[in-house]
């Protein structure tokens, strides 16, 4: 899904109308749709129900847990940054636990996963900086036309005290509000922006913006569509029908007795059975285990109930079971570097505004694969290679190590 407006004109109040009109449109129901799969609350699509049949509408949440397992083996280690000066390493610290910047990011990942893009707000208060996660069906971007041009800025909607629809465009030089009144937005007096950065930072799943599950939504229903049908039959054989044959005299009053006293009388030659719908519960088997297969495998999310996922497989083994989520963790560290570099931009021009010069941009980003690790073996590897290794690349490949500049000035101290 193309999740940014293009605007190939000057960006005036026409411009924005037709930018928000087309959000509106196409982008914000698409992403709506993929987060009432994320919560389960899809559609079952059954058709119409036949009268006295029932009628199961389940709904498995497959979307749910590929989004969790995508997003906790990508950022459920936190990335760190590591930084050439001691002053950049000591603000982002202090700012990194100020505004709970792991749990920010791993948010921002999570709407990533569902529906492709996520946002970062960030402004300045009395109490100094400030970030949030914005809410991917209020928050879009807006491109020009040309290859490779930057971003001309970011929108954010939303409803106003008076119940009525407003928004904020974001630019580097200044912050537009504007009124929406269904058709057309309406300036405001603009605000300065003292950022001097869009301040309202788009982070991109991949470079298509497309969700982790987006394209298995068709599969997801099938399986609930198999699921929901076998149920139906499965409540369909326990109302049975009673046939009698031979039996052209039976009453109501013969039925009841016989439910009293549990004893048919039947005429000589009749005879009495159940009519019930014979179930292929094999078929049915292979036809789930199929859908559930592909579900999994086109998403390229590992299934965790694979009983020889968690034995004792080698190393190769184990990277030929997860080289379908490498894929895509490659992509999104690609994608979320960058919208990453311009967060830190961003901070670094809030830095600038208080009076304190730092380059956030200046650092390197590491990212870690969330994997159960046998740490006995990792550290003793690192040792055997301490005379060709320096200090600094060691730590920085030991998972309990979080901040390596604290680590070496602790060191250093000792």
């Amino acid at each position: 899904m193309n999740q940014d407006i293009v605007c190939t004109n000057m960006l005036d109040e026409t411009a924005l109308s037709g930018a928000v009109a087309e959000f509106l449109r196409t982008v914000r129901p698409e992403r709506q749709r993929l987060f009432d799969y994320y919560r389960g609350e899809q559609p079952v699509p059954k058709g119409e129900a036949v009268r006295g049949r029932p009628n199961n509408l389940l709904r498995v949440p497959f979307p749910r847990y590929i989004t969790e397992v995508q997003t906790g083996y990508f950022l459920g280690l936190p990335p760190t940054l590591a930084f050439p000066g001691e002053r950049e390493s000591l603000a982002f610290s202090t700012l990194k636990d100020a505004l709970s910047l792991d749990h920010l990011l791993f948010d921002i990942g999570r709407d990533m996963s569902v529906c492709g893009a996520g946002f970062a707000l960030v402004w300045l208060d009395r109490t100094g900086l400030q970030a949030c996660r914005c809410d991917p069906l209020s928050c879009f971007a807006i491109r020009s036309g040309q290859a490779g041009a930057p971003l001309l800025g970011t929108v954010r909607l939303f409803q106003d005290a008076g119940g009525g629809t407003g928004g904020v465009l974001y630019q580097a030089d200044a912050l537009r509000p504007f009124t929406w009144d269904g058709s057309r937005a309406v300036w405001e007096p603009p605000q300065e922006n003292l950022l001097r950065a869009i301040p309202l930072v788009p982070f991109l799943n991949n470079c298509q913006g497309c969700g982790d599950f987006e394209m298995v939504t068709g599969l997801v229903d099938a399986y609930n569509l198999l699921l929901s049908g076998a149920m139906d039959d499965m409540q369909s054989v326990a109302n049975a029908f009673l046939a009698l044959y031979g039996m052209q005299g039976t009453t109501q009053g013969d039925i009841d007795e016989a439910n009293r006293t549990r004893v048919l009388s039947l005429a000589e030659g009749g005879r009495a059975e159940f009519v019930v719908k014979e179930l292929n519960h094999e078929a049915l088997g292979q036809l789930e285990e199929n859908l559930r297969r592909s579900i999994l495998q086109l998403s390229m999310t590992p299934d965790l109930s694979d009983q020889q996922f968690a034995g004792n497989a080698s190393g190769v083994a184990m990277q030929y079971k997860l080289w379908g989520i490498e894929q895509v963790r490659a992509a999104k560290e690609r994608s979320f570097t960058d919208a990453l570099f311009q967060l830190l931009a961003v901070l670094s021009g809030g830095f600038a505004v208080l009076g304190t010069s730092v380059d956030l941009t200046a650092g390197k980003a590491a990212f870690y694969k969330n994997l159960p690790q046998d740490h006995t073996a990792l550290a003793q590897t690192l040792l055997s290679l301490s005379p060709v290794l320096s200090q600094r690349t060691i730590l920085e490949h030991l998972p309990w190590v979080t901040d390596v500049e604290e680590e070496l000035r602790r060191k250093a101290a000792e």
